[in-house]
């Protein structure tokens, strides 16, 4: 079978289209499987079609009428539709719109965002946290395996067995689709961490080719935008919501003129967005009112200290630790555990860190930065020979070339 040649501009408007065209998609076939199965059934005619013409001036569009009638053509010959089912195809030809109200008013009614409404088709309830989380982000973000592998930590064959589990247990239970916002609150923690796993690979990404990756950074703060203002009662969601917008408001700072990361201590202060910070505050403030504390809202008052501190000598290391020892009761994870131990170090003496540390007995398998809290912990005790061993052992298992180099710098400082 003759391939198809597919041009760079060709494949980026696929790939910019994608997650938008599935939402729209899923609207119609109220199963997330078979709308995956009819958007790539387009992406194929797109492949051949389009190496001659070229795509035509809304790509999105063409893939969703394309993949909506392969979805029709399907259903025809599985003859899966019940005996309404011509009434409906006659109907849905008739234009766009009649085809979305037939999909389920009561759920498109609902939703104020499409890629909202896919994410939470991703995290159905049969599936563990990990597969709705992977899910998502292969499907409402395109990541690639890899990069979905580097989000969790894992090797990408792991990952690569973890969607494919997942996908077969949707296969297996049937609609995902039918999710109302009501309806779906019972899915709404694994949504919020979703997107925080997004924002988290958008914020410092694994790729060698760019440490901060923006698009990601923006699309999970139009998510959790979308998803306070759908739950405006839930106070994790407004949490979450105050957490990206605190640590995006650092964005101009973080990048120094040649395009490297520039750690936390070292930012310059005068570029931190400072009306943004006062903002997320004070949507923080909001949701800690409503008396049900969750672990967003720490992470967000955690970096609240951090951006209210005018340098880093300022930092109110103590409150960051009691903040740190409150989200472990929510969230016991290796991320906290480390997290907790530096914070203590900072707020104490180095060695009341590195014995938290100890006490923890992390995996460093589960965790790798491990080794750079511990060395930064030894570093600062002045045990430079062990501090350097460790240092040596977080740059192997650093994430990319600019991580590496941060810990050969700091292993030079030593």
């Amino acid at each position: 079978m003759a391939v198809a040649r597919v041009t760079t501009a060709q494949a980026d408007a696929i790939r910019r289209a994608y997650p938008r065209v599935l939402a729209k998609v899923l609207g119609l076939t109220r199963s997330l499987p078979d709308a995956e199965d009819a958007v790539h059934d387009a992406i194929e005619r797109a492949l051949k079609s389009w190496s001659d013409t070229g795509p035509p001036d809304s790509a999105e569009a063409w893939l969703i009428t394309v993949a909506q009638n392969a979805h029709r053509d399907r259903m025809r010959r599985a003859k899966r539709t019940e005996s309404h089912g011509d009434a409906v195809d006659v109907l849905a030809e008739l234009s766009p719109w009649a085809r979305i109200a037939i999909a389920e008013p009561e759920v498109l009614r609902g939703w104020k965002d499409d890629l909202l409404r896919l994410l939470f088709a991703c995290c159905h309830p049969a599936l563990e946290d990990g597969e709705s989380a992977a899910l998502a982000l292969a499907t409402v973000v395109g990541l690639s395996n890899d990069e979905i592998a580097r989000a969790f930590v894992v090797a990408p064959r792991s990952m690569e067995q973890r969607l494919t589990r997942a996908r077969q247990r949707l296969r297996e239970k049937g609609d995902v689709e039918g999710t109302t916002p009501e309806r779906g609150r019972e899915r709404l923690g694994a949504v919020v961490r979703t997107i925080h796993l997004l924002f988290n690979e958008g914020y410092w990404s694994g790729e060698d080719a760019a440490p901060i990756r923006a698009d990601l950074c923006r699309l999970a703060i139009g998510l959790s935008r979308s998803l306070s203002e759908t739950y405006p009662d839930e106070p994790e969601a407004l949490g979450l919501l105050a957490l990206v917008l605190l640590h995006d408001a650092r964005r101009d700072a973080r990048l120094d003129d040649h395009g490297n990361p520039v750690p936390l201590p070292e930012q310059d202060r005068t570029r931190w967005h400072h009306e943004a910070i006062r903002g997320a505050t004070a949507l923080l403030e909001g949701a800690l009112a409503m008396g049900k504390p969750g672990p967003f809202q720490i992470e967000a008052a955690i970096a609240a200290v951090h951006c209210r501190a005018r340098h880093a000598g300022e930092t109110d290391w103590v409150e960051i630790a009691s903040l740190y020892a409150l989200l472990e009761r929510f969230r016991p994870t290796p991320a906290v555990r480390v997290n907790r131990a530096f914070a203590v170090g900072q707020a104490r003496t180095p060695d009341d860190g590195l014995s938290l540390l100890a006490q923890s007995d992390i995996d460093v398998r589960a965790y790798p930065y491990v080794h750079l809290v511990r060395g930064a912990l030894l570093a600062d005790a002045g045990r430079k020979a062990e501090a350097s061993s460790e240092l040596e052992a977080a740059a192997r298992q650093a994430r990319n070339e600019y991580e590496r180099r941060q810990i050969y710098e700091r292993i030079a400082r030593l």
